[in-house]
Order: C-alpha cells, then structure tokens, then sequence
C-alpha cells in the first residue's frame, strides 16, 4: 500500500500557502484512482464531498470517516441536520461503528469500548430511526465487557444478501470469511502481547500478514475449489509466528547491535 497523507487547513486560525482545505484535499484524493479513502474529524464541507463520493462511487474501495455520535442515529442527526448533508444521501453509508469509554462498575478509569454495530438499509425517505432503516448487527453488554451479536439481523441484512448475490457466495461461506478475519485479527493481537512485541502491530506488518492469508487462501481455492478456513488458520498462525515474528525479532537484534 502507499500511504498519502494530505495536511489540510486547521479550521481554526490564520492561511497558510502550503495547506489547502480539507474539501480540496478530498477531491484531490479523489483523483488519485481506486483507493482507501479515510477522513477523521468529518466537518461541514468535507462531508459533502465524501458523501457525494461516496455515492457515485468515486472510490473503488472502502470509504471510512469518523465523525462525533453516540449512536447510527447520532450520527445521522449530525451529518443531516448539523453538517447539511442531504438526508437521502446517508444512504451511502454502509455501516455506523460506534465506540465509547466505559466505566465499569462505576469505576473512575474509562475503557473504550466499540459498543454498536448497525448496518444502514437503504428503504427509507425522511427519518431512518422511524422508518426501521438501521438494522443493529452488535450491542455492548458491559456486564459481559463483549459485544452480542444478533444473529436475526444477519438474516435479515440487505447488505450481506447484495455481497452474496456478487460475489456467488453461500451466508456460510460469508460468515466463515468473516470469523475466520476477526480470529486473524485477534491472533496478531494476542501474539504481539505474548511475545512483548508492539511493532508486530505496525502497518506494514499487519499488511504483510493479512496479505499472506489471502495468497494462501487463493493457492487452496485453487487446489481444492474452495476456502478451508479452519485449515488456513492454522497454516497462517504456523507462518506468523515461526516466519513473520522471528522476522522482526531478528531485525530488532541486528539493530540494536548496529546502533553500539
């Protein structure tokens, strides 16, 4: 991946020549062909620019903002009613994640949780809270500190029924495709904490890894016919720690023996 920063005007204080407007910076980032496109801070111009990106699909891939919400329909009343995006334009979103410190128990110590996941279903025309349009895939349950997961609304999900009906896959496969990511996700993590090893967490490390599960997973479909998940997770976790991280550790050696 390359990785293009674009430093925008701060909304507050004087111009500067060298800084363009983070409406300018969008656009321009629009030009720049298929890609990741990531906004943090999503503010007034920005956010129709993204919106109208969005939905005429500008972007070949995924499309990713954070923006101040405490839940799929805060987040609505923000970008609608706050920033002047059309109220039928949200429907280019996807997906509202939202996260949120915790305190447990009552306690003085906040932890950041992700507490809602909702998919935003596209048959609606004013309100989407009124007009069911936000279908809730996860909710936190504090006293579980984990996310449940409504296994109803992954049956009933526009989205998941559209990805099925492109890409000729079963909801098996699908979901198999997504539990077997989040293990690969959650195997990075418990790794770098086992072996005390942040930088495994790094961008260009989780690239690699990822990347490597899916040539993997290409050479079984090619073999076989098919995805094995459970086979391939295996595989995937025998490379990542017998390869990647003996990798990294034998960089950091070499390294630190340079730098005496």
């Amino acid at each position: 991946f390359s990785i293009q920063r674009l430093k925008t005007r701060p909304p507050l204080g004087g111009i500067n020549e060298t800084e363009v407007s983070a409406e300018d910076a969008l656009r321009t980032a629009l030009r720049l062909g298929d890609s990741v496109l990531i906004v943090g801070e999503v503010r007034s111009g920005e956010a129709k620019a993204l919106y109208e990106a969005m939905r005429v699909g500008a972007v070949g891939n995924v499309v990713m903002g954070t923006i101040h919400g405490e839940s799929a329909y805060g987040i609505w009343d923000r970008v609608v009613n706050d920033l002047g995006v059309p109220t039928t334009s949200f429907k280019a979103t996807d997906f509202a994640i939202v996260s949120a410190p915790i305190r447990f128990k009552g306690s003085l110590k906040r932890q950041r949780r992700v507490i809602e996941v909702t998919e935003v279903e596209k048959e609606w025309t004013e309100d989407p809270l009124k007009e069911n349009g936000f279908l809730q895939w996860m909710e936190f349950d504090a006293n579980k500190d984990s996310l449940d997961l409504y296994e109803e609304s992954l049956k009933k999900s526009p989205w998941l029924r559209k990805v099925q009906r492109n890409r000729g896959l079963s909801f098996e496969q699908m979901w198999a495709e997504i539990v077997a990511r989040g293990a690969e996700k959650q195997f990075m993590v418990d790794t770098r904490r086992a072996l005390n090893l942040p930088v495994l967490l790094e961008a260009d490390n989780t690239v690699r890894a990822h990347t490597k599960y899916l040539v993997m997973q290409e050479k079984q479909r090619e073999e076989i016919g098919s995805a094995d998940h459970k086979l391939l997770l295996e595989d995937w976790k025998k490379w990542v720690t017998e390869t990647l991280a003996k990798d990294i550790i034998r960089d950091q050696q070499s390294r630190q023996k340079s730098s005496v």
